[in-house]
């Protein structure tokens, strides 16, 4: 009898033993997560909206007259979506991609950038790079308050399998993230200049130029295009590294001084 209680007094002690231990592991793996939570506002403050003001004829129909129906052509303005931008530095540079400005640099027409907080701001075109479709912006307004992007890290920093955020403006829709995991480095391709680097995060049209940023929030790349049959989304999503990104844009700065 004597053998059967301390036996059940050790299950027991075991039970108690291996259920504190669980707590521990478990409360141990939620801090890390925890720590390591991706902060979305941060990040998406220093995303924008870029939006070009485009004109276009239009018939529109009179009042009708004696019955008649008549028609008279009309010019329309509008804002409209094309893709996203990065906030670069203090001084309001935003780095975009070239082929989200290609239409409103042929037109001549007026750009704003969207923020987080929902206001607008008129940039102008500072220069571009065309070998690696990149473009820089600036805020016409020298007082706009900004929220430039964390760029910390290198491309031989960047792990394959790791996880990672696109940020941008899908379909025009408004700022949105997704997440995924970076499937490639130094993706190259016959009509493109360079490497890339490849995530499953889910990108569409608008997401160019946008943000590809670690979960600490740090750049990785900007957003530059799809693989896809369809046009739209097939986990086949490519961005311009970070190291060419930042080469490019103190390029083209250095290049408006001259």
């Amino acid at each position: 009898m004597r053998s059967f209680y301390t036996l059940s007094i050790w299950i027991l002690l075991g039970t108690f033993a291996g259920y504190g231990l669980l707590t521990l592991v478990g409360l141990g793996h939620k801090n890390e997560y925890s720590s390591r939570a991706f902060n979305f506002e941060k990040s998406a403050s220093s995303v924008v909206n870029i939006w070009s003001l485009r004109r276009w004829r239009e018939w529109q129909e009179k009042t009708p007259s004696l019955g008649l129906r008549r028609w008279k052509q009309v010019i329309k303005t509008g804002f409209f979506p094309d893709g996203s931008g990065v906030i670069f530095d203090d001084d309001g540079h935003v780095i975009t991609n070239l082929h989200v400005l290609n239409n409103s640099i042929k037109l001549k027409q007026k750009l704003l950038v969207e923020f987080y907080d929902g206001s607008n701001h008129e940039v102008e075109i500072v220069g571009i790079d065309r070998d690696n479709d990149l473009a820089v912006l600036k805020l016409v307004e020298k007082t706009v308050n900004i929220s430039p992007i964390q760029r910390k890290r290198k491309i031989e920093d960047i792990n394959v399998g790791e996880t990672v955020y696109a940020i941008g403006n899908p379909q025009g829709l408004g700022q949105s993230v997704s997440m995924g995991i970076i499937s490639a480095i130094g993706r190259k391709f016959i009509n493109k200049e360079g490497s890339f680097i490849q995530t499953d995060a889910s990108i569409n049209p608008g997401n160019s130029g946008g943000a590809l940023v670690d979960s600490n929030g740090n750049l990785l790349g900007v957003i530059n295009f799809i693989e896809s049959t369809t046009g739209g989304n097939q986990g086949l999503n490519f961005a311009i590294p970070i190291d060419v990104v930042s080469e490019s844009y103190s390029k083209i700065l250095k290049e408006t001084k001259r």
